[in-house]
């Protein structure tokens, strides 16, 4: 039995409101945003405008990941508070985010008529903007994300990211999974575990590729033993993942291969895998 639970990613519909590319961050501290309706199907139009930055993160998604690293490329608009898992309420943001709900109520009629709105937050009468899979969890210090919808488990370990204005925690998106941890060291060995050869072609002997790959359930079927740090096998599979991502920032995609083999050698061990 698992006693890692993965989750999907925040799912920031529709795209066109909530991707967002920074343009500029003003002397006052607040950033000139554009939204990005070319990356959803909606039509929705096309703005620049000024808002606070403070609910503003870097976003990945399943193509911004690669193994043992990641190219974040947007911004998303997070306006859900994680606790109640429903937007921040109006008195909140128009008292302390007034540009931002200045920007949200440009697209309130295309956010009410969203059919998850209306499943999940119309009888509640949630704020127009709520968003979905949005929890405490989302904001875990560590991250181990790996892609969905593809043919191959492919994971990294995330944490903050320096933005153009200051560090901020990085969000992943409903395209990828998570596992989360508050500790550094136990999420590179889950990363090491997952992106193993021997775990990857078990999840692929049952998970078909395509869309249904690589979602959350599948690691219910990995006994991944709970991270120990008295551990010297675990200590060494989560400073495999560590040196892994390190190369991976550099370039040295010919040393990070010979770290894979060793790194499939102690999860064989891990799990008492024999080749007899």
């Amino acid at each position: 039995k698992n006693p890692y639970k993965a989750i999907l990613g925040a799912n920031p519909n529709p795209y066109g409101v909530f991707w967002l590319e920074v343009k500029q961050v003003l002397s006052d501290e607040n950033i000139i945003i554009r939204n990005l309706p070319e990356k959803g199907k909606l039509k929705i139009p096309q703005v620049e405008e000024t808002i606070e930055q403070d609910l503003v993160y870097p976003a990945i998604r399943g193509s911004d990941i690669s193994r043992w690293g990641i190219n974040p490329r947007i911004f998303m608009l997070v306006v859900q508070d994680p606790k109640t898992r429903r937007g921040y309420s109006e008195f909140f943001m128009r008292k302390n985010y007034p540009r931002t709900y200045s920007y949200l109520l440009q697209f309130k009629d295309v956010l009410l008529s969203r059919p998850l709105y209306k499943k999940y937050h119309e009888q509640a009468k949630a704020p127009f903007y709520s968003q979905f899979n949005i929890a405490t969890e989302t904001f875990t210090p560590y991250k181990v994300i790996w892609k969905r919808m593809t043919n191959d488990l492919i994971a990294t370990v995330i944490s903050s990211s320096k933005t153009p204005f200051g560090y901020k925690t990085i969000i992943p998106l409903e395209t990828t999974a998570i596992m989360f941890t508050n500790n550094e060291f136990e999420a590179h060995y889950l990363c090491a575990i997952i992106n193993s050869t021997p775990v990857r072609d078990f999840i692929k002997s049952f998970s078909s590729a395509g869309r249904g790959f690589g979602t959350p359930s599948v690691m219910e079927h990995v006994g991944i033993p709970k991270f120990d740090p008295q551990n010297a096998l675990h200590l060494k599979l989560a400073e495999i993942s560590k040196q892994c991502h390190q190369l991976k920032l550099e370039g040295k995609d010919e040393e990070i291969k010979k770290l894979e083999k060793e790194n499939d050698a102690l999860v064989e061990e891990l799990f008492g895998i024999s080749h007899e």
